[in-house]
C-alpha cells in the first residue's frame, strides 16, 4: 500500500493516507494551514495494511500519527521515525 504523510516543516503528522499501490496521489482533506507538506512515506516494518481489513488500517492510521514523525529533509521518499517521549513519561533525575 501506498502511504502518504501530510505533516508541518518539522515533520509533525497532521494526517495520513494509504491507497492502492502505483494508484494517482491522493489529495486529502485536513486542516488547511501555511507550510502543510505531502511527503510519500514507507511504514515501519511492524505496521501493516491490509486491504481487506478497514478496521486494521483505521487503527494503524492512529498508531503511526500517536508515535511517529517523518523525517525532514531532501529524499525522494520520506522516512517515519519514532516522537520523542512526553515529558509527562520520562524519568525524573533528582
Amino acid at each position: 500500500m501506498q502511504l502518504t504523510a501530510y505533516h508541518d516543516s518539522e515533520g509533525n503528522i497532521v494526517g495520513l493516507v494509504v491507497s492502492p499501490p502505483d494508484s494517482v496521489p491522493v489529495e486529502a482533506q485536513t486542516e488547511a494551514h501555511p507550510g502543510l507538506l505531502r511527503t510519500e512515506v514507507e511504514a515501519p516494518e511492524e505496521i501493516t495494511f491490509s486491504p481487506d481489513s478497514p478496521q486494521e488500517i483505521y487503527e494503524n492510521i492512529n498508531k503511526l500519527r500517536e508515535n511517529y514523525q517523518v523525517e525532514v529533509h531532501p529524499r525522494p521518499k520520506g522516512k517515519l521515525k519514532r516522537k520523542p517521549a512526553p515529558a509527562s513519561e520520562q524519568s525524573s533525575a533528582y
